[in-house]
């Protein structure tokens, strides 16, 4: 379900020159009408840890992925930029459901297993978006009309959805839900049978509530604004076709993949907010790369870098987010509106630097700016568990 997230929207994201040039809008205005994937995203996200409590995290992942995959379609039908604005309020608003879903599901597995893996899980997000990107990128150079490509990614999204539903696990979210044996691969673990005791309530002060909010809008800045602009600012510096922009976006997304796939291991050997911090060290030095790079060449290894390091910011802050407020959901919650309110700003920030400046400089400023910050704010540590 994290892959199917993850090509919804790497579907699209590299194709967005063609969808500014079909509008006939500049990078200001289309920074302005990517906005309505934020303002849909935080909107719901606000909500979304209600509704999941009230439907479980299995239905409401479920439900909310199919119709954000029926959505994605309009994106190259839209006429104009307010219409276009609209269905990205939509898919945002899906997305903040799906996003908030998919991670209570992946809190209680990996509690469940009593291990690290969550940042497996949002590398299978990367892997998503980065099959989304290399099948968006080849549909472009291969003059595969956007319309008919996502067509044929809504369908996939909507076959895989349904083929891994039954594989979910049952019922609601972490609080609700009995400590359990590891399940085998594929296996779905029955609810605990009886009356549930939810673990010891934490009442997370208000300033951590507000860090956590702050450190959600971090992570996405650090993370959003390469992908939406990568293929644009390639294409800026270096002159190259549709194809070879969005082998930025690509770069990006392979090292993020890398990243998550050794999130965990390292991980467990140097604990997660260290994991985090020098991670986004690691961000800020691919940005400066990317800025500094002379050729194509350099500039896709700047992007690998910093994909690595941003790899870790949003699976590692949201595991502090349940952590640190005793397992669950509303910390997840704030965390992840947080994220929102970072993709709200992201867009209108890149699009009016970017006409003012250049779109290197934009990248450098919004996410370089984001990752300086990650690497200096540390999070608390999580309260002792009451069997310690």
């Amino acid at each position: 379900m994290f892959a199917t997230n993850g090509l919804a929207f790497g579907s699209w994201v590299p194709r967005l020159p063609e969808v500014r040039d079909a509008l006939g809008i500049g990078d200001a205005a289309l920074g302005l009408t990517l906005l309505g994937g934020g303002v849909g995203g935080l909107t719901m996200s606000l909500a979304s840890g209600r509704i999941v409590d009230r439907f479980g995290s299995r239905r409401t992942m479920v439900a909310s992925s199919l119709a954000l995959s029926s959505l994605i379609p309009l994106i190259a039908l839209a006429p104009s930029p307010p219409v276009l604005f609209a269905v990205l309020v939509a898919i945002g608003a899906l997305d903040g459901v799906t996003d908030v879903a998919q991670n209570a599901q992946a809190i209680e597995l990996q509690r469940r297993r009593e291990r690290s893996l969550l940042s497996r899980m949002h590398a299978a997000w990367s892997i998503g978006t980065l099959a989304g990107g290399l099948v968006a990128s080849r549909a472009a150079a291969a003059d595969v009309s956007l319309t008919l490509q996502l067509a044929l990614t809504a369908l996939v999204l909507a076959g895989v959805c349904l083929t891994a539903a039954p594989r979910l696990l049952p019922g609601g979210t972490a609080p609700q839900l009995l400590p359990a044996s590891p399940a085998l691969p594929g296996e779905v673990v029955e609810p605990a049978r009886g009356p549930v005791e939810p673990p010891p309530s934490r009442a997370a002060p208000r300033r951590l509530l507000l860090l956590l909010f702050a450190m959600g809008a971090a992570a996405v800045l650090t993370e959003i604004p390469p992908t939406e602009w990568a293929a644009l600012l390639m294409g800026q510096r270096h002159d190259v076709g549709p194809g070879a922009a969005g082998l930025a976006f690509v770069a990006f997304t392979a090292g993020m993949v890398v990243g998550r796939l050794g999130g965990d291991a390292v991980v467990d050997r140097i604990g997660s907010e260290r994991t985090r911090r020098t991670g986004a060290v690691v961000a800020l030095v691919g940005f400066v790369i990317i800025v500094a790079a002379p050729g194509p060449v350099l500039t896709l290894a700047g992007f690998s870098i910093a994909g690595i390091g941003a790899s870790s910011q949003f699976p590692m802050a949201i595991r502090r987010a349940g952590e640190l407020t005793g397992g669950s959901s509303r910390g997840v919650a704030v965390f992840a509106s947080g994220s929102r309110a970072g993709m709200l700003v992201a867009s209108p920030v890149m699009g009016l630097l970017s006409a003012a400046t250049s779109r290197s400089t934009a990248l450098l400023v919004v996410a370089g700016g984001a990752a300086a910050v990650s690497a200096i704010v540390r999070l608390p540590d999580p309260p002792p568990s009451p069997n310690a």
